[in-house]
């Protein structure tokens, strides 16, 4: 992590290759490897290496756009959903006051 701002220290930017935080970039890896997994079972040879070229770049393109929007862009997608997933049945959020 590098310190955003000189005067800010505790302001940090994570690490990032080709402009994306580690976390997003497997994901974007992960949309790439299904856009050459998919034509493969739809029976589309021509498809395959354009297919994962396409999904790779489409994805990197879209959350690069989001994480200069909201640098906590990567903790938003993959951090939330893990959360609210460990939930079994219904949860009350409730704000102040006692029960």
């Amino acid at each position: 992590m590098k310190a955003a701002s000189a005067v800010l220290i505790q302001v940090q930017r994570q690490m990032t290759l080709i402009g994306l935080p580690i976390s997003l970039l497997l994901v974007a890896g992960l949309v790439g490897v299904l856009g050459f997994v998919l034509p493969v079972v739809f029976d589309f040879p021509a498809l395959v290496i354009p297919g994962g070229i396409v999904g790779f770049v489409g994805a990197w393109i879209y959350l690069v756009k989001h994480q200069r929007i909201n640098p906590n862009y990567d903790r938003d997608l993959l951090v939330t959903p893990m959360f609210w997933g460990n939930r079994k049945g219904e949860r009350l959020l409730t704000t102040g006051g006692r029960k």
